[in-house]
């Protein structure tokens, strides 16, 4: 297998101004270069299916990354993200990595989410959220230091919460690409087609549209509320080890509430919440004002 062009380790990641970058700032800096070396790994695994559109090829590219994997936890990764993240790791005395199979089943939920049909219903879609970026949480969870199971349920809800609120930021974009990433049971009930989310029609809002809307609003916005609320009901380390996590949870619960403030302008552009504005709700997180 030809395996994926390499993103070199020196390219500057997180973007600065990205919810990722304040969420990093937010964690100790021990943990620093683990966490975002683990998140850059998550990042370039996690959009192979969306930015590859051959099916066959980003199995390919998936299934090289699984077989990279396994070898890094053999000792012998060759990747440079990878390479360098074991490096970090074994250098660090604070850091765990995740168990392998978190690692695995990620990487088998991105192959399965190829092979589905693009109309999914909304139990797949939140099994799809749960086993990918809910994952991929609880691996930064982990590397925080937790590694109590009620605390990492914790981690893995805003995972969960993390991906439905990024699948209403970008849902015109992918309905656009061909993922149209509202379960299609949810379509029925708000009597929207498929069709007017991957082609809108400026001024031709569909008539189930601010239904759909709320709904999709209040399911992001329910599971990371909920989230934060189990938060605080753990020990106090706890809760300050989840702070990373608890940054990019307020960040997405103002971006969400930004989006259902423009009705259906998500279906023709992206919304985003300003870097000064994630900024500020950081560093409320920081300074325990928000949580």
């Amino acid at each position: 297998m030809k395996p994926p062009s390499p993103t070199l380790v020196s390219e500057a990641f997180p973007r600065t101004g990205s919810s990722l970058y304040y969420a990093l700032a937010a964690a100790p800096t021990a943990h620093r270069r683990v966490l975002s070396l683990w998140l850059q790994w998550w990042h370039q695994t996690a959009q192979i299916p969306l930015i590859i559109s051959d099916p066959g090829v980003a199995e390919t590219k998936l299934r090289w990354w699984q077989q990279e994997v396994n070898k890094a936890s053999q000792g012998q990764a060759s990747h440079p993200v990878l390479k360098e993240l074991m490096e970090a790791s074994a250098a660090s005395q604070a850091c765990q990595l995740p168990a392998w199979s978190n690692w695995q089943s990620q990487l088998d939920e991105l192959i399965a989410l190829i092979h589905q049909t693009r109309w999914l219903e909304e139990a797949s879609l939140i099994r799809h959220a749960q086993r990918s970026t809910g994952l991929a949480c609880e691996g930064a969870a982990v590397i925080l230091g937790l590694d109590d199971e009620a605390a990492l349920s914790v981690a893995r809800q805003i995972g969960c919460g993390l991906r439905q609120a990024h699948f209403l930021a970008r849902l015109g974009q992918d309905a656009r690409a061909g993922w149209v990433n509202v379960g299609i049971d949810v379509l029925q009930q708000h009597d929207v087609r498929a069709h007017q989310l991957s082609k809108p029609v400026a001024g031709q809002t569909p008539s189930g549209w601010a239904g759909l809307l709320l709904h999709l609003q209040n399911r992001a916005s329910s599971t990371l509320t909920e989230a934060c609320h189990a938060a605080r009901a753990l020990p106090r380390p706890q809760r300050q080890a989840l702070k990373p996590l608890l940054v990019l949870a307020q960040i997405q619960l103002r971006q969400v509430a930004e989006i259902a403030r423009h009705g259906d302008l998500v279906l023709h552009e992206r919304i985003v919440l300003t870097p000064i504005r994630k900024w500020w709700i950081g560093q409320r997180v920081i300074w325990g004002l928000l949580h």
